[in-house]
C-alpha cells in the first residue's frame, strides 16, 4: 500500500527512489549531451583563427603600436611574446591570447595571431579605463561558478505539490537554467565590449579596411562561441532540471485511479 497525502482537496503519491534514480540519470544523460556540443561553437572562429596566421605580419607591427596609441603602456600593460616561452600551450601555439588583469600582461604569440591581440587590448581597455567594464570582468569567474552551482541545484529533489506556496529556494529550481543562462551573459557582454574596442583601436593605428573587416569577420564569432556557451549551459541546466521535476515531484492522482493503481 502506497501512502499518499492531501494538499488543498487533491490526493499526492510521494514518488519513489527509483523514480528519483530514473530522474537522474536520465537528466544526467540530457546535460551531458547538450553540453557535448560546446565544441562546435568555437569551431569557425577557430577555424577562422588559424588561416589568419598567414596574414600576421599586416597586424603584427599595428597592434605592437595600438599599446601606445591607446596608452594602454602608459598604464603599465605590456606584451608578453609567448612564443619565446618553452611550451606546447594553446596560447604559444597561436590559438589562443590572454590579458592578465593582475600583471597588466597580454599574453600571445605576436608571430602567429597578433590579429587577436586588438581584442585582448579591448580587455585591457575594459579593466583600466571603464568602471562597467572592469566590473562585468570581475563578474566572469564567480558566474562560472553560479552557472555551475545551477547545475547542481538542478538535480535537487522536489518534494513540493506543484500548487504548494513557494519559497526562495523553489523559485530558483524552478528558473534555474534561466539563471545559469544569465550567469554567462557578463562575460558575453564583456568579450562584446572588448571587440568592439579593439577594433576602434586598429582603425586608429591605421589598418586597412580589408583587415579590418577580416577582424571583424574573427571577433563576431569569438563572440558567437560565447554565446553558444550560455545558451548550452542555460539549456543543459534547464532540461536537468525539467526531467527531475517529472520525476521527483509528488504526484497528482484522483481517487479512482489511485485505488486501482495502488491497492
Amino acid at each position: 500500500m502506497v501512502n499518499s497525502f492531501y494538499y488543498n482537496g487533491s490526493q499526492y503519491i510521494p514518488r519513489s527512489e527509483n523514480d528519483g534514480i530514473k530522474g537522474f540519470l536520465l537528466a544526467s544523460m540530457a546535460s551531458s549531451t547538450i553540453m557535448s556540443t560546446l565544441p562546435a561553437f568555437g569551431k569557425p572562429f577557430n577555424n577562422q583563427l588559424i588561416k589568419e596566421h598567414s596574414r600576421n605580419d599586416f597586424y603584427k607591427d599595428a597592434f605592437i603600436k595600438s599599446i601606445n596609441i591607446s596608452g594602454l603602456d602608459k598604464l603599465g600593460v605590456k606584451i608578453n611574446p609567448a612564443q619565446y616561452f618553452n611550451d606546447m600551450s594553446d596560447v604559444c601555439c597561436g590559438q589562443n591570447a590572454t590579458y592578465t588583469p593582475s600583471k597588466k600582461i597580454i599574453t600571445i604569440n605576436t608571430d602567429k595571431i597578433s590579429i587577436a591581440g586588438f581584442h585582448e587590448a579591448g580587455h585591457a581597455l575594459n579593466d583600466l579605463k571603464g568602471k562597467f567594464g572592469k566590473i562585468l570582468s570581475k563578474l566572469r569567474y564567480p558566474g562560472y561558478v553560479a552557472a555551475a552551482w545551477m547545475g547542481l541545484v538542478a538535480m535537487f529533489s522536489r518534494s513540493k505539490p506543484k500548487d504548494a506556496p513557494r519559497d526562495a529556494m523553489d523559485i530558483v529550481k524552478d528558473n534555474c537554467g534561466k539563471i545559469a543562462f544569465a550567469c554567462w551573459l557578463p562575460t558575453v557582454i564583456e568579450e562584446g565590449m572588448a571587440s568592439y574596442k579593439g577594433i576602434k583601436l586598429a582603425k586608429k593605428t591605421g589598418l586597412a579596411k580589408p583587415l579590418i573587416k577580416n577582424m571583424k569577420k574573427l571577433y563576431a564569432k569569438a563572440l558567437l562561441t560565447y554565446a553558444g556557451y550560455a545558451t548550452a549551459t542555460g539549456l543543459a541546466v534547464g532540461a536537468a532540471s525539467m526531467i527531475m521535476d517529472y520525476f521527483t515531484r509528488p504526484k497528482k492522482v484522483n481517487d479512482d485511479l489511485f485505488s486501482q493503481e495502488f491497492f
